[in-house]
């Protein structure tokens, strides 16, 4: 199994995200020096199109291939097209190696402990995709969504009349990492949309989906919280 660490270098809300500094730290050496850890693992790549990026990958032991094509380095492409379109190449430089753990640059707050557990339940269960996965602190199906006229309407109106505790359970992507199959996640037009999705429910402390300015101070306090 091989690691492969998707890390573009324009990010637009947070400029040179998968680079900033965490704890004195570019928050992707944090995701590094920890994955360096994992004796399951056989490489640890990144994929960049930033030289920038790649020489402080490099220097926290991954290893970076030619740069990105520019046309999987823009705000386009989602995760189904690296993994049909620019992880083959990683695991051809593997020797063929089709086991993919998947990870987030920004996952920062994830122990050694963690990938292990997360590894021994992929093998055991051999599903097409585990997913880490935290619940939604209110279940989506009491969601409302704002119509053009301005007012809010049930997304989902035959729910809304139902006990939260007899209401399907529901999870979300954490936003950390994936193990899963190469070739067999190429058949599905979304990770989201495989057949066997199975997931790996991650604690609070752990989880952090860093999109915006607002989610980077959150993970800054998690931080700070298990560093102290």
């Amino acid at each position: 199994m091989f690691a492969y660490i998707p890390a573009r270098g324009g990010s637009r809300r947070i400029p040179k995200k998968n680079i900033k500094e965490l704890g004195g730290k570019p928050i992707v050496g944090h995701v590094l020096d920890t994955l360096a850890k994992l004796e399951f693992l056989d490489e640890i790549y990144l994929s960049t199109d930033d030289p920038e990026i790649a020489s402080i990958a490099t220097a926290h032991g991954a290893t970076c291939l030619e740069l990105r094509d520019p046309s999987l380095a823009t705000d386009a492409p989602g995760f189904i097209d690296l993994i049909r379109e620019d992880i083959p190449r990683f695991s051809e430089a593997s020797g063929g190696d089709q086991e993919v753990l998947f990870v987030l640059a920004t996952a920062a707050l994830v122990p050694a402990p963690l990938f292990e557990a997360a590894h021994a339940r992929y093998r055991e269960t051999d599903p097409d995709i585990l997913m880490s996965c935290e619940r939604y602190p209110t279940s989506p199906y009491w969601a409302l969504t704002e119509e053009p006229d301005g007012y809010l309407r049930a997304l989902f109106p035959d729910k809304v009349l139902i006990n939260s505790q007899d209401l399907p359970t529901t999870l979300a992507d954490a936003g950390l990492w994936y193990y899963f199959n190469l070739e067999r996640m190429k058949t599905f037009e979304s990770v989201k949309l495989a057949d066997q999705i199975l997931p790996f429910l991650v604690k609070d402390e752990y989880a952090c989906d860093v999109d915006t300015l607002e989610d980077w101070t959150e993970l800054q306090q998690k931080f700070d919280r298990l560093n102290t």
